[in-house]
């Protein structure tokens, strides 16, 4: 599994962690997970672990598993107590001379050893992956739902943020257009088209903040934190674009096939050579094609997305240099207010565009990643 520097395989981490279901990984995911509640905090990279220390539906499933082996060590110790009570009863009988009584009890002995190394396999098969894939499963697809939950947050936000500058800029040239009218440089049509922009502008970061409530909202939800607005959503950190160029298709198609569940059940089924068998073989081969073709579709996607930030990176370098020359040319009097407020839109328009782009880019990422970890839709 590669490991990306930006941090957004932490949560795809989990996957690894809990497949080994050893308790040193399991309890660092628990202290990671306590120490963002105590911050109340929930960041990207932390989702796998507050989805497996909060979310309703995988404790639940924790909780069976551990009264599960909770009943089982509590048969072990009464056993082992029972065992203790027939070898010491074996002892007094053969002491005693008592060879009938000496011999049920050495049997009720093996008995109770019988029983306990039976328990204590039990307890150690709870312990192991195959007792806990369900789990394991439901983690990795409740961690992607978050993941894609949190992109589509901090999309929603930051277009808010973009349209509550331009709500700021739109103001402006109303102002600009009442002023101009008064001075007998604009019309009444040109007031009345600024004044509707700006009222356009605000109409949509208004509907953006209930969409923004409600993707919040929903995260909450998901991860099992308080979702009254307690816990802050922290901004997802830059997409490690390099890593784009390191993706091995061919590498990752074999993970992929072997990772998925359809696949992994479907090769279960299969057996020997009859027409039944050979027909869920043919479903097996069928579903790992389908796998394949679904990766190379993903493998696509990230290249499309790479090309469009790329795009938008260039788009912003070059607004970036226009509006340091704009403000130059402004802060010496060389440019009007008009003109200034037109070119900071131009300007906060590409940059927004840059936002959305990095996260259209990590969003692509991740479902190729969750992808080649066996997290496929399989339509």
């Amino acid at each position: 599994m590669r490991v990306l520097g930006s941090g957004r395989w932490s949560s795809l981490c989990l996957v690894a962690i809990a497949v080994s279901v050893s308790l040193s990984p399991v309890c660092c995911i628990a202290v990671r997970a306590e120490a963002a509640m105590q911050a109340y905090t929930i960041e990207y990279e932390e989702l796998g672990s507050l989805i497996h220390d909060n979310n309703i539906m995988v404790q639940n499933l924790i909780s069976n598993s551990d009264n599960q082996k909770q009943t089982y060590i509590e048969a072990v110790d009464f056993m082992e107590s029972e065992k203790a009570s027939a070898n010491r009863n074996k002892k007094d009988a053969k002491d005693s001379g008592d060879m009938e009584s000496y011999a049920e009890y050495a049997s009720w002995e093996a008995v109770y050893s019988s029983s306990i190394k039976s328990y204590n396999n039990m307890i150690e098969r709870l312990d192991k992956y195959s007792a806990n894939k369900n789990r394991i499963q439901m983690e990795q697809e409740l961690t992607k739902a978050a993941q894609s939950l949190m992109v589509s947050y901090e999309a929603v936000t930051l277009q808010k943020e973009y349209l509550t500058k331009m709500e700021q800029l739109s103001g402006k040239q109303y102002d600009i257009a009442v002023r101009q009218k008064q001075a007998g440089l604009a019309t009444d049509l040109d007031v009345q088209s600024a004044y509707s922009q700006w009222l356009s502008v605000q109409a949509t970061v208004s509907s953006l903040t209930d969409t923004e409530d409600s993707l919040y909202r929903s995260l909450c939800l998901l991860l099992g934190v308080d979702e009254t607005g307690s816990m802050k959503v922290q901004k997802i950190a830059a997409t490690n674009r390099n890593f784009v160029v390191e993706l091995d298709l061919e590498a990752d198609l074999e993970k992929a096939v072997n990772n998925n569940y359809n696949v992994i059940e479907a090769r279960k089924t299969s057996s020997g050579s009859t027409s039944a068998g050979n027909k869920k073989a043919r479903t097996s081969e069928e579903l790992e094609d389908k796998v394949k073709l679904v990766m190379r579709q993903l493998y696509e996607v990230v290249l499309q997305t790479k090309k469009s930030y790329e795009a938008a990176q260039t788009g912003y370098a070059s607004a970036q240099i226009a509006w340091n020359n704009v403000q130059n040319k402004y802060q010496l009097g060389m440019l009007g207010e008009a003109e200034y407020i037109q070119a900071e839109m131009q300007y906060t328009q590409k940059k927004a565009a840059l936002e959305s782009a990095d996260l259209e880019l990590l969003k692509a990422l991740d479902t190729y990643d969750w992808a080649v970890l066996g997290v496929m839709e399989l339509t």
